[in-house]
């Protein structure tokens, strides 16, 4: 049960409505907490929004970082939510899967970097070595997006967890076995 009430469409202002639209999102229990301040909701989805557009990454590795993340602190809802999303962006479960383990010998050079970095800066433990790695193979804008993109969801996992957000059905496992 989450410590506040999640909020459905109807319950929120007009000009708010479309937040938790089917042209959005939808009802997801995440955005339904969050809709107990509608402004921080919208802003919350600009930015979102803004990261997965323009941080620089493609889907695949945008979704590589996320479900990185989401195992890095065990964030349950995050990992349920994007294991799907990373398979539309072309993620393997066979990379799902490595991700889960902490494998990082299924991925090439330039993958390893990239998950490397966001696990340290999950960890707030990026050094000169990962960021030099990381470095080899993104450019600064896209280094700025990568980080932007790991501190995002490492927020929206810690407000899940703060306000205890249940997921919508049942978990898909960390080795996909609830499906």
């Amino acid at each position: 049960m989450a410590r506040v009430p999640l909020r459905r469409q109807d319950d929120l202002p007009d000009d708010y409505q479309y937040l938790l639209g089917e042209d959005a999102l939808g009802e997801l229990n995440l955005l339904c907490a969050m809709a107990n301040n509608p402004d921080a909701l919208q802003s919350y989805m600009r930015y979102g929004t803004t990261l997965w557009s323009d941080g620089g990454l493609e889907a695949d590795d945008l979704e590589r970082c996320i479900l990185t993340i989401a195992r890095e602190l065990e964030a349950v809802y995050e990992w349920h939510q994007h294991v799907p999303i990373a398979r539309e962006s072309g993620v393997s479960d066979d990379e799902i899967l490595a991700i889960a383990d902490g494998d990082r010998d299924r991925f090439d050079e330039r993958e390893t970097a990239l998950l490397r970095y966001v696990e340290a800066v999950v960890r707030d433990e990026v050094d000169d070595d990962r960021f030099a790695a990381l470095s080899e193979w993104f450019e600064p804008t896209e280094i700025v997006g990568i980080t932007l993109i790991a501190t995002h969801y490492l927020a929206t996992a810690r407000f899940l967890s703060a306000l205890e957000v249940p997921l919508e059905d049942s978990f898909v496992g960390w080795d996909l076995e609830g499906e």
